[in-house]
């Protein structure tokens, strides 16, 4: 009996090691989406208002929780896939900045607030002349990111699409 709570002990210990380097690993990733810095006071930058008084500019918060599930690592790699495949180019610009945003850090609480965002979630944000418009996704990520990847792709290339107007 001692033997099996051992060995028990030392699985929960290894799944926590190899969840911390995985979540490292797409941070990693997330950064070559998105060079800007990610805001997590919840303010937009000024360049980024600048930006906005001509043209759409598209803020994508993809809200996590310390510990995340297989959904949500799917939901961020779906968001990050769409961006790689279809929006190289408004990235680059910066019209389209990805957030990846831990709402147990105390430092991110203003921004989560304002989507009340209390752990996971997936919210596109249209800024343009001064006027802010959200759309909220993360029903449709936990539907379909992980089971039909290519229906969430579409989901989030056309939303991006219609604010990119």
């Amino acid at each position: 009996m001692k033997t099996i709570k051992f060995l028990f002990i030392i699985s929960i210990i290894f799944s926590l090691v190899a969840c911390n380097s995985n979540n490292n690993k797409e941070r990693t990733e997330v950064q070559t989406v998105n060079s800007t810095t990610a805001n997590t006071i919840g303010k937009i930058s000024e360049k980024t208002l600048k930006l906005s008084e001509n043209q759409s500019v598209i803020l994508i918060y993809n809200f996590h929780l310390t510990n995340r599930c297989a959904t949500c690592r799917a939901i961020e790699g779906g968001t990050i896939k769409t961006l790689e495949t279809y929006f190289k180019n408004e990235i680059n610009s910066e019209r389209i900045q990805f957030f990846v945003i831990d709402v147990d850090d105390e430092t991110n609480a203003k921004i989560a607030e304002k989507y009340q965002a209390s752990g996971s979630g997936l919210f596109i944000t249209r800024l343009f002349q001064g006027k802010e418009e959200s759309k909220d996704l993360t029903e449709e990520g936990f539907s379909y990111a992980r089971n039909d990847e290519a229906k969430f792709m579409e989901i989030i290339k056309t939303q991006l699409s219609e604010y990119l107007k």
